[in-house]
Formats: structure tokens, C-alpha cells, sequence
């Protein structure tokens, strides 16, 4: 009868040992496992590993609308220049405003000149909506003579998409700073806090201009123009005494001056001349006074032997 108790009891405890080892090993480790599974952040400074706060962790997150593929509306900067032959400069012009103004633009830049003849020379730069660019271009070129014209168009989608992911990410890393402030408990946790939040502002505030820029050379084209008037026929509007007259006191005093300066310039190369003539002769007589000494030596001394 013992000997069966015995047996017994050995194996309940045999079947006691083999469900403990079938149960499930990690179910008074769940703790552990997440620590295990938890990012760790590093950083240096107040954002240590030891620190009370941690390092903000950044997810990129691309623009609204961007998927990474072609979808996303293209950003292009659309620039125009038109070379035209008009009648009259001084009366375009006021077309030329009107067209800027019609298509919702505006006129940027201007200057007049005056070219050889009395011709007036001048260039214009507008800024109108990139829908209204062709159109505008036409119009334009229906005031003159075309001489020439150049387009261009700059794709800047990718430059402008990275922007605005690179400014979602400051964005969050911003408000994460804000909320870390927030529970800053010292001086030198929000002193640290804050350097931070003035290197992301920075940054941030520095891809906003740069988004504005692209913004607007994207939304307004820019077209340069311009007007130039005809060359009389004949270089001229004809035959002018007074003007003969005064073209040749001027090609005179022009050959006069251009004399005055050749002389000025060989001065120097004449004075250095008039040395050097100089010096010769003087060399040269001192030479012929050496030569005659011994001749009149020889004739009084008479012939030898005498």
C-alpha cells in the first residue's frame, strides 16, 4: 500500500514539472521585454542618457500631398525676354502698362536711355500671373517688330518639396522642445532647453523666406522687355552746317590733344637723347685731344738722329 502512495506522488509531481515547462516562459517577464524593446536616445549636455528628459525623436513627415511620386503639382518659374523694334519708345510704354495691368500684373523695373542719334532705348521688367504668360507674351509682341526672344522655365518641385519636409520635421522637433520647457524644474535644464529652441527657429524661419521666394517666382512669371526705336536712314536727319562746324572743332581739338599727349610722352625719351649725344662728344673730343699729345711731341722732337 505504501509502496503505491509512493509511486503515485512521484508522478503527480512528474506531471507538475512537465506543465510548468509547457506554460508560457515570458509571462512574468513582460516588463523586462518592453524595456528590452524600447528605443534608447542618446544625445550630449542636458539631453544625456542619464537625463531627466530625453532627446526629442524626429520623424520626418513629408508635405500634405506628397506620396513620392509624380502627383504632386509641379513648381515651375516660368522667365521671358522680348526684343521689339518700335516707332516710338515714349508711346509704348503706357500699352506696355496697360498689358501688365489687364492680366493682373505689374510692371517691376524700368529705365530709358538714349542711343547715338537721339534714339531712345529702353527696358522694362513685369510681373504677372503664370496662367497669363502666353497670353501676355502675345499682346507684347504685337507693338513692334520682334528682333528677338528667349524662354525659359526652371523646375523647382523637388527643391521646394524637400523644404517643406525639412520644415515639418523642425516643426514637430519645435513643440516637442515646447512641451520639454514646460517641464523644466531649473535654470540650467531651461537654459539648455532654449538654445535648442532658438537653433530650430532659426532654421525654421529660414526655410519659411526661402518657400516664400519660390512661392512667388512660381506664381508670377517675369518678362523682361525691350523697345528699341529704328535707325534713321542715312545715319541721320540730314546735312547741318552747325554741326560740320562743330564735329570739326571737335576732331580738331581731338588731334590736338592726342599731339599734346605724344609729346608729353617722348619728353622724357628726347631729354635721355640729348644726354646721351652729349656724353659721345664729349668722349669723342677727349679721345682726339689724347691722340694728338704724342704728334706734336713727334714734331718738335724733330727726326731721331739728327
Amino acid at each position: 500500500m505504501i509502496r503505491r502512495i509512493v509511486v503515485i506522488s512521484t508522478l503527480l509531481v512528474l506531471l507538475l514539472a512537465g506543465a510548468g515547462c509547457l506554460s508560457n516562459p515570458w509571462d512574468g517577464d513582460t516588463a523586462t521585454l518592453d524595456e528590452k524593446s524600447a528605443p534608447v536616445s542618446a544625445g550630449s549636455g542636458f539631453f544625456s542618457e542619464n537625463a531627466r528628459y530625453p532627446v526629442p525623436t524626429i520623424v520626418p513627415t513629408y508635405a500634405p500631398g506628397y506620396t513620392g511620386d509624380t502627383a504632386t503639382d509641379q513648381k515651375v518659374i516660368r522667365t521671358g525676354s522680348v526684343n521689339l523694334e518700335v516707332g516710338n519708345v515714349t508711346t509704348t510704354l503706357d500699352p506696355l502698362k496697360g498689358i501688365a495691368i489687364a492680366h493682373g500684373g505689374y510692371l517691376g523695373s524700368m529705365s530709358v536711355n538714349t542711343q547715338y542719334g537721339d534714339r531712345l532705348y529702353a527696358v522694362l521688367t513685369m510681373r504677372v500671373p503664370a496662367r497669363e504668360f502666353d497670353s501676355t507674351l502675345t499682346e507684347i509682341k504685337m507693338l513692334g517688330t520682334l528682333k528677338s526672344e528667349s524662354l525659359s522655365a526652371d523646375d523647382v518641385t523637388e527643391e521646394y518639396v524637400d523644404l517643406q519636409a525639412r520644415r515639418t520635421a523642425l516643426a514637430n522637433q519645435l513643440a516637442q522642445y515646447n512641451r520639454i520647457m514646460e517641464q523644466a524644474e531649473n535654470v540650467s535644464e531651461i537654459l539648455d532647453v532654449q538654445v535648442q529652441i532658438e537653433r530650430v527657429q532659426v532654421e525654421l524661419d529660414r526655410i519659411d523666406g526661402r518657400l516664400k521666394y519660390l512661392d512667388n517666382r512660381v506664381d508670377y512669371a517675369t518678362i523682361t522687355v525691350t523697345l528699341e526705336e529704328p535707325e534713321p536712314v542715312g545715319g541721320g536727319e540730314g546735312f547741318s552746317i552747325v554741326t560740320v562746324i562743330n564735329e570739326s572743332i571737335a576732331g580738331f581739338l581731338a588731334v590736338t590733344a592726342g599731339l599734346i599727349i605724344l609729346l608729353i610722352s617722348i619728353i622724357p625719351l628726347i631729354i635721355l637723347g640729348i644726354i646721351a649725344y652729349g656724353s659721345y662728344r664729349w668722349w669723342k673730343g677727349r679721345k682726339g685731344e689724347r691722340q694728338k699729345v704724342p704728334e706734336e711731341k713727334k714734331r718738335e722732337g724733330g727726326p731721331p738722329g739728327q
